[in-house]
């Protein structure tokens, strides 16, 4: 028999009510069509996100370190 179950993984960010040039960090965990979002606790600006990557964009340091801790958390989920 045929297993359908489905998981799906996302990173993302959401405006900051008070200060519309810092994004907060989450990842959305999708199985088999039911949602759950988790903050990871981590903030970045606007202009160093990358939607399309859902990556930081350079080869800053803090870049490197945050792109590495959002590689740990999509191969930990």
């Amino acid at each position: 028999m045929r297993n359908s179950n489905t998981l799906k993984v996302l990173l993302f960010t959401r405006d900051i009510s008070n200060n519309p040039q810092k994004l907060t960090i989450y990842a959305r965990i999708t199985v088999n069509g039911k949602r759950a979002e988790i903050s990871l606790k981590r903030y970045t600006s606007v202009n160093e996100w990358d939607e399309n990557k859902g990556r930081l964009h350079g080869l800053t340091h803090k870049a490197r370190l945050l792109n590495s801790y959002l590689d740990e958390v999509y191969a930990t989920i």
